[in-house]
């Protein structure tokens, strides 16, 4: 324990809890150089925890500071509730940057109600308002804001204070250098002191891209502490935080999932999946929570019906994405049917989503630390299992304790705005132990301490140093550069990074800066720092990698067919035969197996639900089977059939979409107008069926279809009409060698008259349109020009094609054609295994 020449305690003050943790280690290097198990190391305080202890030693008297989530939520509220609100996006940021300015002014000893602003301005002068509103509500309360300590204490007689080390404490600024002069006018010794300076072996490397770069700098300090296993290695990776899960990736790859790695910068809770599970559990108590909410909710394995009813819970998710219902919020969802539904489809999970709403009862509005406790409870009623983790569990209790901490600051809140607190508190980067020896990622080159056998900084690019000027956005650049505030000036900036860079040359005996030769979609040059370095070679590199090589798992390539269809009977109705003609392996995952692709959350009618809406109108329109002669009155029979049509998809959600439900209705009506309007243009023909179910036959094998609409023509030949909503919708996959849509095709040859025309009835509001095969004359414009044969030879080929499908789908033919590889991607690539496929047929791997 450091002692001075008088006897008293000393204490080093760093400048945050990173650089105490580096501190703490260099300052017992030799025990642990030596194994120790334990050993006394000397008072290091962070300069925040300083100010603190001192504080409560010379003006305990006027209660503790307000930490610094209680100050952010103070200027939030007051950035919201001044008269420039209005005008803003949104108010956090703001509130962040008037923190940041207000700490700025009091660190440079500026008053912030001695500062005027001119004409021109106008940030200024609200920034200048908002000093005021936060003073005064500071004052009236009787508070002390952090920003004000140094100042502070510096009036007081600071007697019986320790000695000061100030160790790699950062930059200097006047409030704090008015402090430490204070101290030692009253008897107190402050001095500076920093690692003992090492001649480092510079050395850069340019390498392919970011992810090249990780994999260099691991190798390399996989080959340091081979040679010296109790030493530390630094690796300063400036977006870490964003790229923490590829590093864990890299590292499992190369072998050593169980090296010992230090981040310093720690997660955040927010991250944690039991923790977000929470958060989503919580938001359904509010009045806006999303469908999506209630979904991610559903699929959550943290809660204690989820495991008797997983597949339950899955399932209606699914089905619940098909449904209107999902465009509503949850809380006006579960009075339009989703509370019924959910007590038939998972009773367990809906009796702990009635207990959570229960226990929340009629409150709307109550202080936060009420809010802490309702919480609480309401995670307890509906089953919320804490995380098994200890550091996790107390992450989470600290930061409830948190959020109970803004009860002076806040006062009466609603819901929302407690749970916005709560999600602000969970974001912020968790605490973090580093390893006493081993990988400590780091962010930025000032995080790097004394005692590192080498580092390596990545993403050393000239645009990212030397740092760009990055003022406060709310002070006027000429205070900034009147008073030298950091980052203030092009000059500024540049000087305050070659001071880092130069501390940084001489913190490790082995040092190598690297850039990527491209990031994203552009070339890269290196900072102009390090261009006179000697610069890494492949050899050397590849000497890195040898010292820790990759660890390369052997790929199993197993034959496995799929077996053939038990039965004969063909799964997934029509549509199966056109997605064997297109890729036979999406065939089989999605008919044969049942996988499905979930629904997306989308605002408005989905193209899936407007197909459907338009099928059943037109169905209801003709449900009578009306002559063509018949159509013309039939206009005054839309809109009822578009209201039953409709009113079947909405359901009890009409009410709440009731401004949805009219653009539907109103463009629904256009598409039959329409429809009717082409429909007498055609020659004369009689409607013969809607919507007609039936089993067909292929073959040996039977499938289950539904045809759109057979028509009548005059000379008793048949039509064969299929309504289409899509944008593309045609007849061209008809007549390809490979028939890729066999929908029509089928029932055309499934027909029991003679098939005199094939068609596409393209549905729009503008005009119905058509498409396919048919005599001169039948329908309005052109058939097909790829349809140069009779229709009977048409059906003939057909029959061989359709018949071909069948047996391939029955037998398991899991092919991927390379033309048509999309169908195999997106979310059944895990299934299909399409990129390892297309590896293999273009030559990039030799098995797989």
């Amino acid at each position: 324990m450091p002692v001075t020449a008088s006897g008293e305690r000393s204490t080093f003050v760093v400048a945050n809890s990173l650089a105490a943790e580096q501190w703490e280690m260099h300052l017992a290097g030799a025990e642990i150089g030596a194994g120790a198990a334990a050993w006394a190391t000397p008072p290091v305080a962070t300069y925040a925890a300083w100010l603190d202890g001192l504080w409560g030693g010379h003006c305990g008297d006027r209660g503790e500071p307000l930490t610094v989530g209680q100050s952010a939520a103070l200027w939030r509220r007051v950035v919201a509730e001044s008269k420039e609100s209005g005008a803003l996006i949104g108010q956090a940021g703001a509130a962040e940057w008037a923190a940041d300015a207000w700490a700025l002014l009091h660190r440079w000893q500026l008053d912030p109600a001695e500062q005027r602003a001119y004409s021109d301005q106008l940030d200024y002068r609200a920034f200048l308002s908002w000093c005021r509103g936060y003073r005064e509500r500071v004052a009236a309360h009787g508070w002390t804001d952090r920003a004000e300590l140094e100042a502070t204490l510096a009036a007081r007689t600071l007697a019986g204070a320790d000695d000061v080390i100030a160790a790699d404490l950062g930059e200097p600024f006047p409030a704090r250098t008015v402090l430490f002069a204070q101290l030692q006018a009253h008897g107190r010794t402050v001095s500076a002191t920093t690692a003992p300076a090492v001649e480092a072996t510079r050395r850069a490397a340019k390498l392919a891209d970011a992810a090249d770069e990780l994999r260099a700098a691991f190798a390399w300090a996989h080959r340091l502490l081979a040679e010296r296993p109790r030493a530390r290695i630094a690796i300063v990776v400036p977006d870490a935080a964003r790229r923490h899960d590829e590093i864990e990736r890299l590292l499992a790859a190369m072998g050593s999932p169980s090296l010992p790695i230090g981040w310093g910068e720690g997660r955040t809770l927010a991250a944690e999946p039991v923790i977000g599970a929470a958060l989503d559990a919580l938001t359904l108590l509010a009045a806006h929570a999303p469908y999506a909410t209630f979904g991610r909710w559903l699929r959550s394995p943290f809660f204690a019906a989820a495991a008797p009813e997983r597949f339950a819970r899955a399932k209606l998710d699914r089905r619940l994405r098909m449904d209107l219902i999902t465009q509503l919020p949850f809380a006006t969802a579960y009075r339009c049917g989703l509370k019924e539904r959910l007590e038939n489809e998972a009773p367990l999970s809906a009796a702990a989503i009635a207990a959570a709403l229960a226990t929340l009862g009629d409150l709307r509005r109550a202080v936060p630390n009420r809010w802490a406790y309702v919480f609480t409870r309401v995670l307890a009623a509906i089953g919320w299992q804490p995380p098994a983790a200890r550091t996790a569990l107390l992450g989470w209790q600290s930061s409830l304790d948190e959020l109970a901490r803004l009860t002076p600051i806040l006062g009466d809140v609603a819901l929302d705005v407690a749970l916005a607190e709560l999600e602000r508190i969970l974001a912020r980067p968790g605490p973090t132990v580093l390893p006493l020896s081993g990988i400590h990622v780091l962010r930025r080159i000032d995080d790097v301490g004394p005692g590192y056998a080498g580092v390596w900084v990545a993403g050393f690019t000239d645009a990212a140093w030397p740092e760009a000027p990055h003022g406060n956005p709310l002070l006027p650049l000429s205070v900034q550069r009147e008073h030298a505030m950091p980052f203030c000036s092009p000059r500024d900036a540049e000087e305050r990074s070659a001071r880092a860079f130069s501390r940084l040359l001489q913190r490790a005996r082995e040092l190598v800066v690297s850039w990527p030769a491209r990031l994203y979609d552009y070339e890269t040059e290196p900072s102009p720092a390090i261009r006179d370095w000697p610069l890494l070679g492949p050899a050397d590199l590849d000497g890195f990698a040898e010292a820790r090589p990759p660890v390369r798992v052997a790929r199993e390539t197993v034959t496995d067919p799929a077996p053939p269809l038990v039965g004969a009977h063909l799964p997934g109705g029509t549509g199966a035969l056109g997605r064997q003609a297109r890729c036979p392996l999406r065939a089989f995952c999605q008919d044969r197996l049942g996988a499905r692709e979930i629904e997306s959350l989308r605002f408005g009618f989905s193209p899936r639900l407007r197909g459907i809406a338009t099928h059943r109108a037109a169905e209801l329109l003709l449900a009578d089977l009306p002559t063509q002669a018949a159509l013309a009155a039939r206009a005054a029979a839309i809109g009822a059939s578009v209201e039953h049509a409709l009113a079947r998809s909405f359901g009890r959600t009409r009410a709440v979409l009731a401004e949805l439900f009219a653009l539907e209705a109103e463009q629904l009506e256009r598409v039959l107008l329409a429809l009717l309007r082409q429909e007498t243009a055609r020659a004369p023909f009689r409607v013969l069926a809607v919507e007609q179910r039936s089993e067909l036959t292929l073959g040996r094998w039977t499938m289950s279809g539904r045809v759109d609409r057979i028509d009548e023509l005059a000379d008793g030949g048949l039509a064969i009409v299929d309504y289409k909503t899509g944008e593309g919708a045609t007849s061209s996959d008809w007549f390809a060698p490979r028939l890729r849509d066999a929908q029509v095709p089928l029932y055309a040859t499934q027909a029991t008259g003679r098939v005199d025309a094939a068609v596409v009835a393209r549905l729009a509001p503008s005009a119905t349109t058509y498409s396919g095969f048919w005599r001169s004359g039948v329908f309005p414009g052109r058939p097909n020009k790829l349809a140069r044969t009779e229709a009977e030879d048409q059906l003939a080929v057909w029959r061989a094609q359709l018949v071909e499908l069948a047996a391939e789908l029955a037998a398991g033919d899991t092919r991927i054609f390379l033309s048509n590889s999309g169908d195999a991607e997106k979310v059944y690539a895990p299934l299909t295994r399409i990129f390892e496929q297309l590896a293999l047929a273009r030559g990039a791997a030799a098995r797989w």
